[in-house]
């Protein structure tokens, strides 16, 4: 058979499978047995593929990972393996590295602490390097860092994989990621890209910022959404006639994604003219406990949060806060289905022209 014709043969057998976690499992079998095919079938359908092998359905694939475990792929490196982990990076069979996705599991989409089961999130994104951007596969290695989980279903799973016991944090966390990223530039040179993928946010904003200047690395859930999302909201101005500093922002979730968009927003704004006050001023945030403002009564403004405090009142009730600071761009990133309501969407569009609504949460289910 030509690869077209089994490219057929695959995408007909594919087609059989009614639930997307079946598919999964199937492409993923493919992936072990025909890595060529498998990539082929990916770069010639990226809109049916994408969806299949990353978000949505790898967020439940990473729900049901002991289900659907079949074969090992990528590095697991755990807590006690500290002091070790050149040797470990060291049995990986390619010597030539130049991307690696790491998770340690505890953020993984809007799903919360998956632990290990979080492995199939590096296994996804470098997937789509090579399917979207041409990387070799040879290339890619997916890393998971194991510190147990709090999750105590997962701690109760008899078919879970990981280390069954509560995370491990503080200057032993920190010493195995410090570990880690010596490792690898110690095996696989300091040119190799490091993407940090779904940690917590106690982790994510200092991991990022202790290593951003020193190695070739970034945060995709801050930096890389921060990227794709603020193209959308340039892309929106065609649409809504109106310049970016014209604009006032409502974040719904004050997370990794949204303080992501809401900094690299804040750097456009600069850029076309504003103040950093200025700038600051048109961007507001909600998180659980309301409108983040400063001094706010209610408290929960972490240190990343602080920046985005703004000097009103505070607001509770997203209807509420939409109502009172007439937002042109609402932004969603908190996880939290059904929270744009139908109220709210009409009240955006009589405050607004063509008001502009980007709903982010991951998985689907999510936003």
């Amino acid at each position: 058979q030509t690869q077209e014709e089994q490219v057929a043969y695959v995408m007909q057998n594919l087609n059989h499978f009614t639930s997307d976690l079946d598919k999964y499992i199937f492409l993923m079998g493919l992936q072990d047995r025909n890595e060529k095919l498998f990539y082929r079938v990916l770069s010639e359908s990226p809109e049916e593929m994408m969806p299949l092998v990353y978000t949505p359905t790898v967020g439940l694939a990473c729900q049901k990972f002991g289900l659907v475990f079949r074969r090992p792929r990528g590095i697991f490196i755990t807590i006690h393996d500290l002091g070790h982990v050149y040797e470990i990076l060291s049995n990986w069979p390619v010597q030539e590295v130049k991307a690696i996705v790491v998770t340690d599991g505890e953020r993984i989409l809007g799903l919360g602490d998956l632990g290990a089961y979080g492995m199939g999130i590096p296994i996804g994104k470098l997937s789509l390097y090579t399917a979207l951007a041409g990387v070799n596969p040879q290339h890619c290695l997916p890393v998971l860092l194991d510190v147990g989980t709090d999750r105590q279903s997962l701690l109760d799973d008899p078919l879970y994989i990981g280390l069954k016991h509560k995370r491990v944090r503080g200057e032993k966390y920190d010493a195995l990621v410090k570990e880690f990223f010596e490792a690898v530039i110690e095996k696989f040179g300091q040119d190799t890209l490091i993407q940090f993928e779904d940690f917590g946010n106690s982790n994510a904003f200092r991991l990022l910022e202790d290593y951003r200047k020193g190695y070739c690395t970034f945060n995709d859930d801050i930096q890389g959404t921060a990227a794709v999302a603020v193209a959308g909201i340039f892309a929106s101005l065609r649409l809504t006639k109106t310049k970016l500093k014209d604009n006032r922002f409502l974040f719904q979730g004050a997370g990794e994604a949204s303080i992501g968009i809401a900094s690299l927003l804040t750097m456009a704004m600069i850029e076309a003219g504003l103040s950093e006050k200025e700038a600051l001023s048109k961007v507001f945030m909600v998180d659980s406990k309301g409108l983040i403002v400063k001094d706010r009564p209610t408290g929960g403004i972490s240190s990343h949060k602080a920046r985005f405090a703004q000097a009103i009142p505070h607001l509770e009730g997203l209807e509420n806060i939409v109502e009172k600071i007439k937002p042109s761009v609402l932004v969603g990133a908190a996880a939290q289905p059904g929270v744009f309501t139908p109220r709210l969407l009409r009240d955006m569009g009589t405050f607004n022209q063509r008001p502009v609504i980007f709903a982010l949460s991951n998985p689907t289910s999510k936003a």
